[in-house]
């Protein structure tokens, strides 16, 4: 039995190069959260690799991107069969070359999703800025995640509608499972009213996604504000991404 250990302590790159320096003939096993990946030494060369159904250079580049997981390696274990001619030095080139590509891809990736984001949060603002110009007696809204997280929020006046949803959805949910138990049927909106205010909450299609709509109860209507409910929801799946 050789060396054993983790992945966070020293590189698959690292462990090659190790047993290409000094020549033997190995096996270097790395288990992976159930994926299990084989690199056979000879003479200093790495001669054969394994990764699933992935087998040659391609499952050595599969292994260099891991960095996490455990490895051991077995001395004198022969190849089962020879399926790598490139030098290792090549190997680790080839295989940093396309990590580095692949980080690229990365960054440009996750700006491109931040870029949609920031257009998708816009337009859901300005879905909800129009909302308020249309509800009589209009106090607040914001569109809400089931997990009490604000997506989009607009208000008139000093509230905080970050503590608000947080709670609101805690009240939601429980009301949306008080419904189903009570089997009456799939849960159109919630309406509270209180002495001052109305405040209807609409889920949006698949209730990832709620609207939670505020109005003054003296001057707003209870007719209008569910009719705009319904549309705006309507409105905010529609500018989500499908």
């Amino acid at each position: 039995m050789g060396i054993n250990g983790n992945l966070k302590d020293i590189s698959v790159a690292d462990l090659i190069q190790i047993h290409c320096i000094d020549p033997r003939t190995a096996r270097l096993r790395i288990d992976q959260q159930g994926q299990l990946a084989e690199i056979f030494f000879n003479s200093g060369q790495v001669v054969h690799a394994t990764l699933g159904k992935i087998s040659g250079e391609e499952a050595v580049y599969e292994a260099l991107t891991w960095s996490e997981g455990l490895f051991d390696v077995d001395n004198d274990v022969v190849a089962p069969k020879k399926s790598i001619n490139r030098m290792w030095s090549g190997l680790l080139v080839e295989g940093a070359k396309r990590l580095d590509e692949k980080d690229k891809l990365r960054k440009i990736s996750e700006q491109n999703q931040s870029t949609e984001e920031n257009k998708m949060g816009q337009k859901f603002e300005e879905i909800l800025t129009s909302l308020a110009g249309e509800v009589s007696g209009y106090s607040a809204s914001a569109l809400v995640g089931i997990d009490g997280i604000n997506i989009a929020a607009n208000s008139k006046g000093p509230l905080d509608p970050e503590t608000v949803s947080a709670q609101m959805t805690m009240l939601f949910r429980l009301v949306d499972g008080s419904v189903e138990k009570l089997g009456a049927g799939v849960l159109e909106d919630n309406l509270m009213t209180t002495e001052k205010s109305y405040i209807l909450m609409r889920f949006l299609p698949g209730k990832e996604y709620y609207l939670s709509i505020t109005a003054d109860r003296k001057t707003g209507n209870l007719g209008n504000l569910r009719l705009m409910s319904k549309m705006v929801t309507e409105q905010l799946f529609k500018a989500m991404p499908h």
